[in-house]
């Protein structure tokens, strides 16, 4: 099971919504960081707009959720790579046990 979450949340895309603006991310094994630049190129730095400064850096929220991302999937992915060894290894152990020779 933890192999599968990990795996999806590497696959899975993300993203973010500052100030009520979905913004999509990709995902971590293919990150798509190209809306959140436009996001970034076309509201200029600290003028005010809804919400307070219009200075929302899209594409640092975006590194910052991908990489999040990255550190709770990895682990998990390790994780259950690692049970399916474990299992695999029993499994073949117990058969060997069982066998005459």
């Amino acid at each position: 099971m933890a192999l599968l979450v990990g795996i999806g949340g590497l696959v899975v895309p993300a993203s973010v919504s500052p100030e009520l603006a979905v913004v999509g991310c990709g995902s971590v094994i293919d990150p798509d960081l190209s809306e959140a630049r436009s996001h970034d190129d076309g509201r200029p730095a600290n003028v005010p707009g809804p919400g307070g400064l219009g200075d929302t850096n899209y594409t640092r929220l975006c590194d910052m959720e991908l990489e999040d991302r990255r550190l709770g999937s990895i682990p998990l992915v390790i994780v259950g790579v690692l049970a399916i060894g474990v299992v695999v290894v029993v499994g073949a152990l117990s058969r060997r046990e069982k066998s005459p020779c």
